[in-house]
């Protein structure tokens, strides 16, 4: 077996796992979730930072984005590279 990273746990990490199964909030729209971006924009220098819920969701909002900023914005419910070459390197 390969890992790509073990996980781990620093700090306070099980605490807010067990906070938000108890609470029933498993999902991004917890307050933990808001602290999160708010930390993450006033690093980067932003207005605003998006927490997305996986490193999937982040790599298809990328090539959205990036779509549109090529190509402009697509009519409903088209894609925005849709018709498009696209090759992953």
């Amino acid at each position: 077996m390969v890992w790509l990273a073990s996980p781990t746990m620093h700090g306070e990490e099980l605490k807010y796992i067990t906070e938000a199964y108890e609470t029933n909030w498993m999902s991004t729209v917890v307050a933990n979730i808001n602290e999160v971006e708010r930390i993450a924009a006033e690093k980067a220098g932003v207005n605003y930072a998006v927490g997305l819920s996986a490193c999937t969701v982040a790599l298809h909002l990328c090539v959205k984005l990036a779509g549109e900023k090529l190509y402009g914005k697509p009519a409903i419910s088209h894609g925005a590279l849709e018709g498009k070459r696209m090759i992953a390197v």
